[in-house]
């Protein structure tokens, strides 16, 4: 049992009946038995002491004390009078309230804590009386194991009885549903991170309300320390990120690079300029008052602003004129019910091909001419792919697809394009799938610094190997290495220091607090990022050696680097079907005269429609869905 744990606030209903004969043989001046809190803070001897006496006022008992930290009851002078088990294991108040499968416990502990009111009811009637309720405030709510270095995020899941229900970091957890609870953000005094912005929410007195639930495949069953999907109940600026209602809190507990691949692969992303790369921080999480460690607040893949900044799709959307965007789909490494398969093609030998498995993330449903319509995008993807045509890039964005590509080659990341691995397509005529954004880099610095990682990958990478001899893909690949290198890439190992830095006491704190835990059945043990300046050295000569092996391959960029950035490709975009555009007109040369008025779908007015955007045309009575081509 560990009593180092405790709860701000908490309701331990009292089960028993005492008759009044076993309350006290003192009593006040109104027949009341005088109680006390007694405990092994004194001196370990449980004894009685008048500046522990409770005060009363009616049938209520209150007393206030400046700090408590250890087990205690309430009871009458005499020893007899506590409320019967006196061992500590029997109840104690912890962060999973009252220990599961135990009735009317009575014993407490509390760690290290601050102006703690203890108060309870007495209901009396004559001959009997029984404690109806004990409710526990502690003031200041200091949670063992915490190094005092990061914002705390404070999440908390209860039963209907107040009591936490603590399914939501059982190591065991077996699914993915959400559980109802409520959290706070507290800054603690960050001072790095409230300069760029990062504020509080909330408050232990006034906690908001947030859906929470387990996310990922191996790292949610592997590991007792698991990542999370947070929906809040309102959208927030959490930390400075993206105001959303949808984040992440990640474990990274398989990253022995210090928590440093998905940090350096965001960092990378964002310096080479692919559409979107999610933001995170670093926070320490208690869930349920029990310190979980070090986690990384991440921003979710979302269609919204600040994130994937696209037109929304709803699902089972049947309406040919919506159904050309926008999507987010996920190339996967796990079989799922929502998914488009296909097997995958190939123009060159010596790697390992996987079915194509395509998930479709957003929208979540599919309607029978959505999953058409993604369907016919990807085979010709795939067909394209497997004869190394330049067909490929009237579906697929040139430059984006280089730079993802730039990153992954760069992280040495064996597992990409293999799971986690997402592309979005805008809707309307002339747009096309983008490789982004990134987002798992969980076996980044795992693959050789001097070779390709797909040439050395047990796994599989999607179309890539094939992308790789194709002469258009290659000389954007080139042209954007020596742009990229020479103006952009400069600092990243100055932002790996700093995030050092950040981190290093927090890594302690959460090998502390893992260290030698039971481990799911299966499951292996949180990796060990305590020595942050030992696993900072590894990711950066990983990198740093990676970079000088592609100097050789891609061009010396410090000889011939380039400050201008290439041209963007101009490949036209592949038509849309028939049976997307059929019965659809053209407004080709709309000049917006006489009585015609065009509106966007939102139903505003448009003075000059834009290509590839569906409108709504009204002319007197009549009104039809066009296109702008």
């Amino acid at each position: 049992m560990r009593h180092s744990k405790w709860i701000g606030l908490l309701f331990v209903s009292i089960m028993s009946w005492l008759p009044a004969t076993m309350w006290a043989d003192v009593k006040d001046s109104e027949g009341y038995p005088v109680m006390y809190v007694r405990g092994s803070f004194d001196n370990g001897q449980w004894a009685c002491h008048e500046e522990y006496r409770m005060t009363r006022s009616g049938d209520t008992y209150t007393i206030t004390l400046p700090e408590l930290n250890g087990e205690f009851k309430v009871s009458g002078t005499d020893w007899q009078y506590n409320y019967g088990a006196e061992s500590s294991s029997d109840a104690v108040i912890r962060t999973s309230s009252v220990v599961k499968g135990v009735q009317g416990g009575r014993n407490y502990s509390i760690a290290n804590a601050k102006n703690v009111t203890i108060t309870f009811r007495l209901e009396t009637n004559g001959t009997s009386c029984a404690p109806t309720m004990i409710t526990i405030n502690i003031g200041d709510m200091k949670v063992a194991g915490l190094s005092g270095t990061l914002p705390v995020l404070y999440i908390n899941v209860k039963n209907e009885n107040g009591s936490y229900n603590d399914e939501v970091i059982d190591m065991n957890l077996a699914h993915k549903n959400y559980f109802a609870g409520e959290y706070w953000l507290d800054l603690n005094g960050c001072k790095w991170m409230e300069a760029e912005g990062a504020k509080s929410i909330g408050s232990r007195e006034s906690p908001l309300p947030l859906e929470i639930k387990a996310r990922g495949n191996w790292t949610r069953k592997g590991y007792s320390k698991k990542p999370f999907k947070l929906k809040l109940g309102s959208k927030q600026k959490m930390l400075g990120l993206s105001k959303s209602k949808h984040f992440a809190i990640l474990a990274h507990a398989d990253d022995s690079y210090g928590y440093l691949r998905n940090f350096t692969g965001f960092n990378l992303g964002k310096r080479i300029g692919l559409p979107w790369t999610p933001a995170q921080q670093p926070v320490e999480v208690v869930i349920n008052g029990d310190y979980r460690g070090l986690y990384f607040l991440t921003e979710s893949i979302r269609l919204e602003e600040g994130r994937i900044d696209i037109a929304e799709l709803d699902d089972n959307v049947t309406d040919p004129a919506l159904v050309s965007g926008g999507y987010i789909v996920e190339l996967d490494n796990y079989a799922e019910t929502n998914q488009i398969r296909m097997a995958e093609k190939s123009c060159v030998s010596g790697h390992n091909l996987d079915e194509l498995r395509i998930t479709w993330d957003t929208p979540e449903e599919y309607s029978d001419i959505q999953k058409r319509f993604v369907t016919d995008q990807f085979t010709a993807m795939n067909d394209a792919v497997g004869s190394c045509s330049d067909g490929l890039w009237r579906y697929m964005d040139l430059d984006d697809a280089v730079r993802y590509y730039i990153v992954e080659e760069l992280m040495s990341h064996q597992e990409s394009y293999h799971g986690s691995t997402y592309l979005f397509r805008d809707r309307g005529e002339g747009k096309k799938w983008h490789f982004s954004p990134l987002w798992d880099f969980g076996q980044a610095f795992n693959g050789r610094t001097n070779d390709f990682f797909y040439n050395h990958d047990p796994y599989g990478n999607t179309w890539i190997p094939s992308m790789r001899v194709n002469a258009t893909f290659n000389n954007k690949l080139k042209a954007t290495w020596l742009w990229f290198m020479h103006s952009a890439y400069d600092g990243v190992v100055a932002d790996i220091d700093a995030y050092v830095a950040h981190i290093a006491e927090a890594a302690k704190a959460d090998h502390k607090r893992w260290d030698g835990q039971p481990v799911p059945a299966g499951g292996v043990a949180v990796v060990d990022n305590s020595d942050m300046q030992k696993r900072r050295d590894a990711a950066v000569n990983h990198l740093a050696a990676k970079v000088e092996w592609l100097k050789s391959q891609f061009g010396d960029f410090v000889k011939n680097g380039t400050d201008t950035e290439p041209a963007r490709d101009q490949t036209e975009a592949a038509p849309l079907p028939e049976y997307i555009t059929a019965g659809v007109e053209s407004i080709e040369g709309y000049d917006n005269a006489g009585t015609v008025k065009l509106f966007n779908l939102q139903g505003m007015a448009i003075d000059k429609p834009r290509k590839g955007t569906v409108y709504i045309v009204r002319q007197g009575s009549k009104t039809q869905k066009v296109f702008a081509k």
